[in-house]
């Protein structure tokens, strides 16, 4: 189903250029000049330093830059907005997993500068030699960043990854279709409760995500990798499956807000862009626990463009560049300066989605295991079935 607002967002983004005293349509630079690395010149001398951020140098931009992201997690207007500014080309292919981005990213001359992992996969990443250290010099707008976002379990000095938005893992429902309002994963796990809305409910497709919940009704501890706890996570989602009308990470929020599904595993921006399209839809963080996570910008190692990937990064954190992704994901920003510039409209989404002190002691970060694959088996098995 279209969502109105993605098509209004191009207006939303030259409105907070302009509230930030930018150039609302900024001048088209000169094509970039054939090359491969970042010493091609790919810029003229004339390209503007980035708002709140020191000079760039358009020697060592790229003519183009791939990035490989989640899926509607760049503004459409974003990749124009940078070409015109630095005259550099910027790709976004899209992926629906970590685990899918990791597996290109591990296999190696993938052709992309510019991935976006969650918390774990950084740290499994950053462990396997697949990420660049990042230059903090080519990023002033660093400091544009929340520092409760910055310093993290998964990469504590930020030597690899930059924070681009975050987020909790919980259920949304339709309250005029859904009751009693669900407060346990019990609502997505337990036959006798699931069964109630067989063929309109749907689960993160997402090992992780969904192995984490089936652990957590399981009573088990959401990391855990201990094969008995692993199999009665199994045992949970094969009892489920019958039950669900799909799996879906890429757009769960447009299922829930037409009605196709009322009872769904989701992110918290994904509930979020449901609730403006239906106001029925209501979000809750079971009591047994749910996720929080942040997803962040990383350099693939071994990339020649480099610096251009690190000019991007610090585009990505200006003030109205990180309002532009807050209002087109929902998801939320650790830009401070972002923040200020947010709508009422998502400011009262915030005030719903924002956890609160008492939900924060019920969520846990996803963490890497050492034996990580067998949530791989898990998955393989619980979807080939």
């Amino acid at each position: 189903m279209p969502n109105p607002r993605r098509f209004m967002l191009m207006s939303v983004l030259l409105g907070l250029l302009a509230a930030c005293g930018q150039d609302a349509t900024p001048a088209a630079t000169t094509a970039p000049t054939a090359g491969t690395t970042d010493t091609a010149t790919a810029a003229p001398a004339s390209t503007p330093a980035p708002a709140s951020g020191g000079a760039v140098d358009p020697s060592k931009l790229s003519p183009e830059l791939r990035v490989f992201a989640w899926g509607e997690y760049v503004p459409e207007a974003v990749p124009g907005l940078f070409e015109e500014e630095f005259g550099v080309k910027v790709t976004i292919d899209t992926y629906s997993s970590n685990e899918e981005m990791a597996a290109k990213i591990r296999a190696g001359n993938s052709g992309y500068d510019l991935i976006m992992p969650s918390d774990y996969m950084v740290a499994l990443l950053a462990e396997g030699g697949y990420l660049a250290a990042i230059n903090p010099a080519n990023i002033p707008n660093l400091a544009n960043l929340n520092p409760e976002n910055l310093g993290l379990y998964y990469d504590p000095e930020n030597t690899f990854s930059v924070p681009y938005m975050w987020g909790t893992t919980g259920i949304a429902y339709d309250k005029t279709v859904v009751s009693p309002a669900p407060d346990s994963w019990a609502a997505l796990f337990d036959p006798a409760q699931v069964a109630l809305y067989k063929g309109r409910v749907s689960m993160l497709n997402d090992e992780r995500e969904a192995i984490g919940a089936a652990l957590r009704f399981a009573g088990k501890a959401i990391n855990s990798t201990t094969p008995a706890d692993l199999e009665a996570a199994k045992a949970a989602l094969l009892a489920q499956k019958p039950f669900l009308a799909k799996y879906n990470s890429d757009n769960v929020y447009q299922d829930l807000a037409s009605g196709e599904v009322v009872l769904a595993q989701s992110w918290s921006g994904y509930t979020g862009l449901a609730m403006v399209d239906n106001p029925n839809i209501e979000w809750v963080i079971p009591k047994e626990g749910g996720v929080i996570w942040q997803d962040s910008m990383a350099i693939v190692s071994g990339t020649p463009n480099q610096y251009t990937a690190e000019v991007f990064i610090d585009f990505m954190l200006r003030p109205e560049i990180g309002a532009s992704v807050a209002e087109f994901t929902y998801f939320l920003t650790p830009n401070t300066k972002a923040e200020l510039l947010a709508s009422p409209e998502l400011q009262a989404l915030y005030a719903k989605l924002v956890p609160d002190a008492a939900t924060r002691t019920r969520l846990e970060w996803l963490r890497k295991g050492d034996n990580a694959t067998l949530y791989s088996d898990i998955w393989a098995a619980v979807k080939s079935q």
